[in-house]
Parts: C-alpha cells; structure tokens; sequence
C-alpha cells in the first residue's frame, strides 16, 4: 500500500497538549490523527458532533436591547428565572 505524506498547521501548545494526551493514551500524534481519518471515513462525516454557534440577528439583538431598557425602566432588570416566570404565569392566568 502507497502512502502519502500530511502536513498541517497548528499552535505549538496544541501540538504539545495533544502529543501529551496521546502519549497518555499509548499512542503517538500520527497513529491518532490515522484514527481519527479512519474513523471519519468509517461514519461517513466527522466522528463527533459539531455545533455551531447560536447567532443572533443585528434586528433580533436591538430586540434584546429594547427589551433590556424597558426591564431597567420598570425595574425588572435583574430578576431571576424563577422570576421572570413568574410574571408570565400571572400575565397566562390573567388572559
């Protein structure tokens, strides 16, 4: 079987923390990363679960905004959760 060579960039303190773990584990840096593609390839996707990060819209962050300042200004910044519902149990009651 031919093989071929990888090369990648990374920070020194992440090749350093993983060789480290590695090591731990009993293995060395390329046998894992061979895993890790074996792996990959076995599940047809990326062996583990990959979020991305929530995002919030400029209009849906001045909405978080303008409700912040109406809490201030009814003195309801800072409640807790329990708090807060709370008050939308009461406004459901009252509905």
């Amino acid at each position: 079987m031919s093989t071929a060579t990888l090369q990648i960039r990374v920070e020194d303190s992440l090749k350093e923390q993983a060789m480290a773990l590695f090591e731990r584990l009993g293995l060395d840096l390329p046998t894992a990363v061979r895993i890790f593609l074996k792996k990959s390839v076995a599940e047809n996707g990326v062996p583990f679960e990959i979020k991305e990060k929530p995002r919030v819209s400029a209009r849906g962050l001045d909405a978080l905004y303008a409700l912040n300042e109406d809490a201030v200004k009814n003195g309801k910044s800072g409640m807790t959760e329990e708090e807060i519902e709370a008050e939308i149990a009461a406004v459901h009651a009252n509905n």
